[in-house]
C-alpha cells in the first residue's frame, strides 16, 4: 500500500491494539499491510478526542489574553504578566514535555485518556499533541492581540510599589531583546498613580503598536522558533518510531509475528534424503485403502470432493485450512516424489496442536522405479519424524490414488 500518514498509521496501530483476539485470519508481508488491514476496525473513541486537544488550546489563548486585560477599564495589558504567561510558562512546559518524553521516555500525564497501553509511540504522540497545544497556545493569543490592537485602544503598562525593581524589569527587557530586537521604553506606572485613572493612559496609547510587535518578537524568538524546532523533531522521531512500533509493544509484536508471512518457505534440492543416518521405522506398504477425504500436500490433480490442497499457496494460508479443517480431516495425501521439508512438518504439528491425529499416506505408483526406492523412502521419512519430533502413522500406497 502507499504509505500513510504518520497519524493514520497511529491511528491503525492503536486499532490493533484495542483488538480482541490475535491476528491468525490475515496474511501480511510488512509492517504498512499489518496496519493497512486495521482500517475496518472501529476508531478509538479515546483517541478522537485527544485530537482535539490542541483545537482547546486555541480558545484558551484569547480567553488568558483577556483575562489579563483587567485594568484600567480592561484596556491595559500588564508587560510583566504577559510575559510570564506566554513566555515562561510556555518555555518550562515544552522544556518539561520534551525531558519526559526524551531523557524518561514517559509521556504527559493525560497519556492514560489515549490508551490503556503505554509504549514509546504513544507516549511520543501524546507528547507531540501536548507541544502542539502549547505552540498553538501562543500563536491564538498573539494573533488575538493583534485583533485587539487593530479593533480598540489597548496600552501596555507594568507597575511596582518597589522603586528598585524599576532597574531590574529594564534590564529583563534588555535581555529579551538579546540585541536584535528594540525594545520601546517601558510604561511604568507609580504606586500613586496606580488607583486613579490620569493622563498617564493617553501616552502610552502611542507606543502600543512598537509594543505589540515587540512582544510579538520576543515570543517568536524564544518561544515559537524553539517550539517549532521540537515539533519537527517529535514528528520525525514519531515516524521513525512508528514503523517500528512492534519494538516498543510486546502485544504489537505478538500480533505482527501472527499474521507474517514467514520469510523463508523450505525447498527441496534433492529428490530424497541420503541414507547417512540408522532409521527404525519400517512403514507398512499397503495396495489400497478405503476413500477418505484429507489434506493433499502439493496435488492439486484428482481433488475428490471435500480435500484440502497445501502446499502451493502460501504458508500462512495452509495454516488456515489446516486449524479450520483439523478436526474433521486426518489422513495427508502425499505424492512419492515429493521430499519431507520443513513447512510440511510445522503444518504436521499444527494439526496436532489443533486436535487432530494426522496420518501420512504416501502415493507411489505401480511402476518399478518406485518398488526398487521403497527402502529409501522408508528411511527418508523416517529421518524427517525423528528429526522434527512428530509422532505420526504413515502408509506407502502403491497405488494411482487413494482408494484404487
Amino acid at each position: 500500500m502507499a504509505r500513510a500518514s504518520s497519524e493514520r498509521r497511529f491511528s491503525l496501530g492503536l486499532r490493533w491494539l484495542q483488538a480482541q483476539g490475535d491476528a491468525g485470519h490475515i496474511s501480511v508481508r510488512d509492517w504498512d499491510s499489518f496496519l493497512a488491514a486495521a482500517a475496518h476496525m472501529p476508531e478509538p473513541s479515546r483517541l478522537r478526542l485527544a485530537r482535539l486537544l490542541p483545537l482547546l488550546a486555541l480558545i484558551n489563548g484569547p480567553l488568558a489574553l483577556a483575562a489579563l486585560m483587567l485594568w484600567p477599564e480592561r484596556s491595559g495589558l500588564h508587560l510583566l504578566l504577559f510575559l510570564l504567561v506566554f513566555v515562561c510558562l510556555p518555555l518550562l512546559v515544552m522544556a518539561w514535555t520534551t525531558f519526559s518524553v526524551f531523557a524518561l521516555g514517559r509521556g504527559p500525564w493525560w497519556r492514560v485518556l489515549v490508551s490503556g497501553h503505554d509504549d514509546g509511540v504513544i507516549a511520543l504522540w501524546c507528547a507531540r499533541q501536548a507541544l502542539l497545544s502549547q505552540g498553538l497556545f501562543c500563536i491564538s493569543a498573539l494573533v488575538w492581540l493583534w485583533l485587539t490592537l487593530l479593533t480598540r485602544q489597548l496600552i501596555f503598562y507594568w507597575s511596582t510599589s518597589v522603586t528598585a525593581v524599576s532597574e531590574r524589569v529594564a534590564e529583563l527587557f534588555q535581555v529579551l531583546s538579546i540585541g536584535i530586537l528594540e525594545a520601546p521604553s517601558p510604561v511604568l506606572v507609580q504606586s500613586a498613580e496606580a488607583g486613579a485613572i490620569t493622563g498617564w493612559q493617553g501616552a502610552a496609547l502611542a507606543a502600543s503598536p512598537f509594543w505589540g510587535g515587540w512582544l510579538t518578537a520576543v515570543l517568536g524568538l524564544w518561544v515559537l522558533l524553539p517550539w517549532l524546532a521540537l515539533l519537527v523533531l517529535c514528528q520525525w522521531q514519531l515516524s521513525r518510531r512508528i514503523g517500528r512500533w512492534p519494538i516498543y509493544n510486546q502485544r504489537l509484536r505478538l500480533l505482527f509475528a501472527q499474521a507474517r508471512e514467514p520469510d523463508v518457505h523450505y525447498r527441496a534440492l534433492q529428490p530424497e534424503q541420503p541414507m547417512v543416518e540408522p532409521a527404525a521405522h519400517d512403514f507398512p506398504v499397503v495396495t489400497s485403502l478405503a476413500p477418505e477425504p484429507g489434506f493433499r500436500w502439493r496435488l492439486v490433480q484428482d481433488n475428490a470432493g471435500g480435500d484440502v490442497v497445501l502446499g502451493v499457496d502460501d504458508q500462512h494460508s495452509d495454516e488456515v485450512r489446516v486449524r479450520t479443517a483439523a478436526s474433521r480431516l486426518r489422513r495427508w495425501y502425499i505424492p512419492g516424489h515429493v521430499v519431507p521439508t520443513g513447512d510440511l512438518a510445522d503444518l504436521l504439528r499444527l494439526h496436532c496442536a489443533s486436535g487432530g491425529e494426522p496420518e501420512l499416506v504416501i502415493l507411489l505408483s505401480n511402476g518399478q522405479d518406485h518398488v526398487e526406492r521403497l527402502e529409501a523412502l522408508r528411511h527418508s521419512w523416517g529421518v524427517f519424524l525423528e528429526r522434527n519430533d512428530l509422532a505420526v502413522k504413515v502408509r506407502l500406497l502403491v497405488q494411482g490414488e487413494p482408494g484404487g
